[in-house]
């Protein structure tokens, strides 16, 4: 992944949202997006089903959730709601993040308002670079979702998909975390996304300059030993769905 080699309209698309969300970065004096969230300790599981999309990509191990609100409205009011999961593999931090969105071939790539993080799906929005070509993943809440950012009843349950850019979707793991961590994370899903799936460099172009304007501001990230979950090493074995 390189950002320099990718087109020039997404290297320049990449600098303006950078320069606007440093802007306002410094305006609020705060992280010009998802400026406050709970990070929560759970366990995440990868890789149900072989067969489907990003097939190769398998985990089974803990995990840390941050839940937040885009622009940080208070609740009740819509906002994009994103859930920031990180794990370990091998040392190595593993960061995907997931905003609200819909399912279809349009709206998989569209972000979604709502009132409440899980009345409605959550996807990556950029498709990762996989041996199967494009791919998506996405979340679906389950029952026992709850609670908002800032809850104490806060419990993160979902349902993992996967999907090639315009196709169906595919049952692909599970994620479930209801710990509170006091400490806080920047996350970083271009330069730790998840091996061995990759991010294109057009769309590392397009994000790169808008993740430095978010560590210019706000808060230091804690140096906490907890910001990293305990190690899981090598990839997971095959888990059957359940």
């Amino acid at each position: 992944m390189t950002a320099a080699q990718a087109p020039a309209a997404a290297r320049v698309a990449g600098r303006v949202f950078g320069a606007v969300f440093d802007r306002v970065g410094a305006l609020r004096r705060d992280r010009p997006l998802h400026p406050r969230g709970t990070v929560l300790r759970g366990t995440l599981r990868l890789g149900d089903d072989p067969d489907a999309p990003g097939g190769e990509l398998r985990y089974a191990g803990p995990a840390l959730v941050r839940v937040s609100r885009s622009v940080g409205l208070p609740p009740g009011l819509p906002d994009v709601h994103g859930l920031a999961v990180r794990w370990e593999v091998d040392g190595q931090p593993q960061d995907v993040l997931l905003s609200g969105t819909g399912t279809g071939r349009l709206t998989r790539f569209l972000l979604a308002p709502r009132r409440r993080p899980w009345s409605g799906f959550l996807g990556s929005l950029m498709p990762f670079r996989t041996a199967d070509g494009p791919v998506l993943l996405g979340a679906v809440p389950v029952p026992g979702a709850r609670g908002d950012a800032d809850r104490e009843d806060l419990r993160v349950d979902l349902v993992l998909l996967t999907a090639r850019a315009g196709g169906p979707w595919h049952r692909y793991g599970r994620l479930v975390a209801e710990t509170v961590e006091d400490t806080d994370l920047r996350f970083d899903p271009v330069l730790n996304a998840p091996a061995p799936w990759r991010t294109y460099d057009w769309a590392a172009a397009l994000r790169l300059p808008s993740y430095a304007a978010g560590r210019r501001h706000g808060p230091a990230r804690p140096s906490h030993a907890h910001d990293r979950p305990p190690r899981a090493h090598g990839r997971a074995p095959r888990y059957s769905a359940g």
